[in-house]
């Protein structure tokens, strides 16, 4: 899979994580990307290993649309936010 970062990503991703990023993202098995559910619906999602939490940013590859997406969750003093950070293609 081929990761298609939106302009939006640059000021919540560095280059350091979305090459780690990417590299998780090529190793993940196609079946189970597409046994993904529509993740506003159900919160079906597979976490990454990194980022870990404790470096303030989770990424979830999802189901958005029916196209599969990456989610960056800030997470900062007691709460977080999510962000529509890219899109995966074969």
């Amino acid at each position: 899979m081929r990761v298609i970062w939106y302009s939006q990503a640059d000021a919540l991703v560095s280059d350091r994580v979305r090459r780690v990023v990417e590299a998780q993202v090529a190793r993940l098995p196609r079946g189970r990307l597409l046994r993904l559910r529509e993740y506003e619906v159900t919160g079906d999602a597979l976490v990454l290993d990194r980022p870990r939490p404790e470096e303030g940013l989770v990424v979830k590859v999802v189901r958005r649309r029916g196209r599969l997406a990456l989610v960056a969750e800030l997470l900062e003093r007691g709460y977080s936010e999510e962000y529509y950070v890219a899109e995966l293609r074969p």
